[in-house]
């Protein structure tokens, strides 16, 4: 037979041995070889005889690389499927660290304008200059419906003030209400900062939504010197900043603190312990200020020395302790006679200095009578004793006795000293 009818034949089996199953190509590869040993059965060679013989196996070649090439493929797609996925897992995860950068980024952003402000509030030693600031920080960086700071008022922790901050208004100060109350005794119950959604269920959130709804709310204790000196709350705030809220609130409570130790500190600098009025040194600084003021407005000032009679006798009777008693009470009387303006300090061991802006010789006098008659009629109550006690006035007035602090207080000492002369318990 021809070899080029030999290479069509082997073509067409291996077509057909790739397109059909291997049944149909081995039927077909049989009745094509036994045509062939037909054909050439007169003088077959031994050529025909192979080819005949490789002609068959190819079905079985065909389907073995069809085999073959199946699992490739199929090995190749779920390669190509695998490094697909793992493709979008990185588009996925690279989406998701640009998210995560931006975030952190916003986050960054968000600490840096916190310290800025926390550097503001450092700066001002003013309750209200600290309060403002972050009042207007709030606002700024925050979504909320209200809030507020409560200030408690020690030894009783009751409730002394009450500071709102609303968007688009100036913080106010304004009355407690039984919100505040009732918020107020949880957290000292609880002594640790709340935070509540409406998908929590804790006791006291069932005792405050009695008195107001709200979605969230933070109430943060402010501590000071070991007690709590107040509570910042603020409502409806999205849970997504409570966080930066509270690392806010952190910073305010931290410069509270360093307010109310100032102030005390302050106070103590310029208080007298006992007696709850002006320490001498103070007293005297407020007097040549009154001074400078009267000069410039060219205003009457009058200034009243007062001594306690026979309060080294009272002493000696009973006692120190029942002597500084009527040193308090008095103090209180005296600063209960004058005028918010009027300036009360304590010169000496039992001596008080009283300065009366804008009151000329006449006023001064029917201020010191009226302080004079005052503790007259006042009994002092002292541990188990009853004490009473009368005050001597000596008075000088600016300009008449003297332009300067120290000629004041000589011409008052000369007039407390005729008081005394004449009797004590009088006015001169």
């Amino acid at each position: 037979m021809n070899p080029l009818v030999y290479f069509i034949v082997y073509l067409t089996i291996l077509v057909l041995s790739y397109k059909v199953k291997l049944a149909w190509s081995l039927a077909a590869s049989g009745f094509i070889s036994v045509v062939i040993f037909i054909f050439e059965i007169k003088h077959i060679s031994y050529e025909t005889i192979v080819f005949i013989l490789f002609f068959n196996a190819i079905p079985f070649i065909a389907e073995k690389f069809k085999t073959n090439f199946s699992a490739y493929k199929f090995r190749m797609r779920t390669e190509l499927e695998s490094t697909r996925a793992s493709y979008d897992n990185l588009l996925t995860a690279d989406k998701k660290q640009l998210e995560s950068n931006l975030e952190i980024e916003r986050k960054m952003q968000q600490v840096s304008s916190l310290y800025e402000i926390s550097k503001d509030m450092s700066s001002c030693l003013s309750f209200e200059d600290i309060f403002n600031i972050f009042s207007s920080a709030l606002k700024r960086s925050f979504r909320f419906r209200l809030a507020r700071l409560v200030l408690l008022k020690s030894p009783n922790e009751i409730i002394d003030s009450v500071y709102e901050i609303e968007l688009g208004r100036s913080y106010a100060k304004v009355a407690p209400d039984n919100f505040d109350r009732e918020l107020v005794s949880i957290i000292l119950e609880e002594q640790k900062e709340i935070l509540l959604t409406r998908q929590e269920n804790p006791q006291f959130l069932r005792r405050l939504s009695v008195v107001k709804n709200f979605d969230t709310l933070i109430a943060i204790p402010l501590i000071s010197e070991e007690r709590i000196a107040g509570v910042l709350y603020i409502e409806n705030i999205s849970r997504m900043y409570f966080e930066n809220f509270l690392i806010l609130a952190g910073q305010f409570a931290i410069q509270l603190q360093k307010v109310i130790l100032y102030k005390k500190v302050q106070d103590m600098a310029i208080t007298d312990s006992l007696t709850e009025v002006s320490t001498r040194r103070y007293f005297l600084e407020r007097f040549r200020e009154e001074i400078r003021r009267s000069m410039r407005r060219k205003v009457s000032l009058s200034f009243l020395m007062i001594d306690l009679d026979y309060f080294k006798e009272k002493n000696d009777k009973f006692g120190h302790l029942v002597g500084d008693v009527i040193l308090k009470e008095i103090a209180a009387i005296l600063k209960s006679n004058l005028r918010e303006i009027d300036i009360i300090g304590r010169y000496g061991g039992e001596e008080f200095g009283v300065v009366l802006s804008g009151i000329a010789r006449e006023g001064a006098f029917q201020v010191a009578e009226r302080l004079r008659s005052s503790i007259e009629h006042s009994i002092f109550k002292a541990y188990d004793e009853k004490v009473s006690s009368t005050i001597s006035i000596g008075i000088s007035v600016f300009p008449e006795d003297g332009v300067e602090e120290n000629a004041l207080i000589e011409s008052a000492d000369k007039a407390l000293y005729k008081a005394k002369e004449k009797g004590r318990n009088r006015v001169c």
